[in-house]
């Protein structure tokens, strides 16, 4: 697997409040405020940095939220809008590119002072569209295929920017972070081989582990998910509109 490695160009943080458009409101910490740094990074938290919904947000499993600036430009202009404003899709490391084809589940990365761990990529909910002022802003973030990585943290400690995110070692299995977020938003059925893949990986996050098998288990591996299949059993109800593409896990 070809070495791996970005750059660190912001320290994100954030913390609860309101935001409204279009007659909805959403209290969120989604979006973040760039920091001089350095991120203190813990195992269960990174201090100064705090969630409305905890128990969905911030977990163990998603504690470092890192997007690229290149994945972020691909998403900005499906909206029509020439730039990414830093941190305002929630992430706490903005990296100049991080390829998400190339990002494995269970793939070890050295941050600064700390160890992280590849587990999931991030899925756009209805307050994307809400936190942007956009109607068509989840959409927009789950067609584009590209919102970033969920990370574990193995080893705490400060990540200061201008550190790099570097891939220190290759998970030891191939399930891009990009093959998990289609599998989800387009609301596939998980097939056997990629829940085997996730099992091995021993990062994959168990709660969804084990939606992956309920659901493999429920259907024939030729029958579509529908968004009545209650992904969002493990999640939040979306606060998206009606008119909202796909019913997801929530950011």
């Amino acid at each position: 697997m070809a070495d791996l490695r970005a750059e660190i160009l912001s320290l994100n943080i954030g913390h609860p409040r309101p935001h409204e458009f279009n007659g909805r409101s959403v209290v969120s910490s989604m979006v973040k405020t760039p920091v001089p740094g350095p991120l203190q990074v813990d195992f269960t938290e990174i201090h100064d940095n705090s969630f409305a919904q905890p128990q969905y947000h911030g977990t163990p499993d998603s504690i470092v939220y890192a997007y690229g600036l290149k994945s972020a430009q691909s998403f900005v202009e499906r909206l029509g809008r020439d730039r990414y404003d830093i941190g305002s899709t929630g992430e706490t490391l903005t990296v100049d590119d991080l390829d998400e084809t190339q990002v494995h589940v269970g793939d070890v990365f050295q941050a600064g002072e700390t160890q992280l761990v590849a587990t999931f990529p991030r899925i756009p909910c209805g307050k994307v569209s809400i936190c942007l002022k956009h109607e068509d802003g989840q959409r927009a973030m789950q067609e584009c295929l590209r919102s970033g990585v969920y990370f574990r943290v193995l080893k705490p400690g400060r990540i200061a920017r201008g550190d790099r995110l570097e891939r220190v070692r290759a998970s030891n299995v191939h399930l891009p972070i990009a093959e998990v977020y289609q599998v989800v938003v387009q609301n596939l059925t998980p097939q056997a081989d990629q829940l085997a893949r996730a099992e091995a990986s021993g990062y994959f996050p168990a709660r969804m582990l084990t939606k992956w098998k309920t659901l493999a288990t429920a259907r024939q591996p030729s029958e579509p998910l529908t968004p009545q299949d209650g992904l969002n059993s493990i999640a939040l109800k979306s606060v998206a509109s009606n008119s909202a593409p796909r019913q997801v896990p929530h950011d």
